[in-house]
């Protein structure tokens, strides 16, 4: 079927231009001047519309399997269509997780049954243990190896072990060291492939809990508790081996000033590595979150205006080149709990793009970097780039329709995830994703999932994923 999306007007890195765009089957056939194309056996009319890539989200845990309770993989696919994001590529820290081409296999057929959107699988490093797996799962099409640097894993499940002093040292894996590490970067780096982290020095977080002489118990105390040195030295660390073994280093979730600066400085010495932050840390300062404490919990935790005017300036430069929303759920009950145990994390998926557009609406970022933010720069540094994240003919049809106008008002009970709960409850954006198409066919329409669930795994190419401005 030959389906032509008119009267909209595209919007790339490159600039923006009324344009319709004539999609064959699955694929971009033609980007053409307005009304220059007229054999197509459907319409969209996109008048008063902006056509965007379509939205690649890089960083979900939707607990699938292993805590289905709190998310699921049909669930998190379901909301990431409602929200404008056509592709999900989905964190391996689930039970099992995804160590190994077996487990990966599983993981793709599994999540394959339920996709509403296309996907793509994370690898995970359990230090030394699974170095010799790292290649295969490359060979396999892994998106990237994530290491959850600082943190112990417990021995049977594999789960992250947030306290590993409560627990006997015989029941879980110890935080890799820094030479453990030095070993994770060298095997990634002769497999061609990209080694993201979470960042955050475990000694550190120990002194700094250590000097408040609690667990947290509210949002200002998780800053001092979790402080940005902890996350600027292990990026610091990571940069030099990056320096030392040629590997592609990526730093998740960036937070902090201090970090960004790094980053910079080492892109400026041509060293490949690459960021990405969230729209948690881009929107509020901690004194934002006194009133919202555990709803808005998250590892590292959101902090100053220094710091998020800081990410601001590294997303509109390119420093950080990819938008990602640490979707990661769990039960309202769970989120209720007093701040020092209740676990970090939220609801995320399906508000990313809406928040971003609202920022765009607010002058706060330009449609050709949100484009390049959540579309061209994330395929491109995930090696998905060009059958994603382009609207250029032989590219996947994929595209993300907002109405820059529409306005929403945000309420849990109309999001599609298993937990429909959300810290920003109330809260009203202008810039809406109002129809998104997945390989040509359209998957939401009007913030809701529609037709049948026909997501596919999309793997990495062989191609270089060094993500650039």
């Amino acid at each position: 079927m030959r389906l032509l999306v008119r009267g909209g007007t595209v919007v790339t890195p490159e600039g923006r231009r009324a344009a319709d765009v004539l999609c064959d089957g699955e694929r971009i056939a033609a980007v053409t001047d307005p009304g220059e194309t007229s054999r197509a056996d459907e319409a969209i009319d996109a008048t008063g519309l902006l056509v965007f890539p379509g939205f690649i989200d890089p960083h979900i845990h939707p607990r699938d399997p292993g805590d289905t309770h709190k998310e699921d993989f049909a669930h998190a696919s379901r909301a990431a269509a409602a929200g404008g994001v056509t592709t999900l590529l989905v964190m391996p820290n689930a039970v099992p997780p995804v160590t190994d081409v077996a487990s990966f296999r599983r993981r793709a057929q599994e999540h394959g049954a339920v996709a509403h959107v296309d996907f793509g699988l994370w690898g995970l490093s359990l230090g030394i243990a699974n170095s010799g797996d790292l290649a295969g799962l490359f060979a396999e099409g892994a998106v990237a190896i994530k290491l959850f640097w600082g943190y112990a894993l417990d021995k049977e499940s594999k789960r992250l072990v947030y306290n590993s002093a409560d627990r006997s040292p015989d029941e879980v894996i110890p935080p890799a060291g820094t030479g453990e590490v030095f070993e994770i970067f060298r095997a990634v780096a002769a497999a061609g492939g990209t080694l993201a982290a979470h960042c955050e020095d475990r000694d550190i977080l120990d002194a700094a809990q250590r000097r408040l002489g609690h667990a947290p118990r509210t949002y200002a105390e998780v800053v001092v508790a979790r402080p940005d040195v902890a996350e600027s030295s292990s990026v610091a660390v990571g940069i030099e081996l990056a320096r030392a073994t040629g590997c592609h280093f990526h730093v998740c979730h960036v937070s902090s000033a201090r970090a960004t600066h790094l980053v910079r400085l080492a892109q400026r010495d041509g060293l490949p590595v690459t960021a990405e932050t969230c729209p948690h840390y881009l929107l509020f300062v901690a004194a934002d979150c006194a009133g919202r404490d555990a709803a808005m919990k998250a590892f590292p935790p959101v902090r100053e205006v220094a710091d998020r005017e800081a990410l601001w300036a590294g997303v509109c430069d390119g420093t950080i080149a990819s938008l990602g929303s640490d979707h990661a759920p769990h039960t309202l009950a769970d989120k209720t709990q007093p701040f020092a145990t209740a676990p970090a994390g939220m609801v995320a998926v399906e508000t990313m793009a809406p928040l971003l557009l609202d920022q765009m609406n607010a002058g706060r970022i330009t449609p050709e970097r949100l484009s390049w933010s959540l579309s061209e720069g994330t395929a491109r540094l995930y090696g998905l780039y060009p059958r994603k994240g382009a609207i250029v003919a032989g590219a996947d049809a994929d595209l993300t329709l907002v109405d820059p106008e529409a306005t929403w008002a945000i309420h849990g009970d109309e999001l599609h995830s298993v937990q429909r709960h959300t810290p920003l409850e109330g809260t009203v954006v202008r810039g809406m994703p109002v129809k998104t198409l997945l390989r040509g066919a359209l998957v939401a329409e009007d913030r809701e999932p529609v037709g049948k669930s026909s997501g596919r795994l999309v793997r990495r190419s062989t191609a270089s994923t060094k993500g650039g401005a």
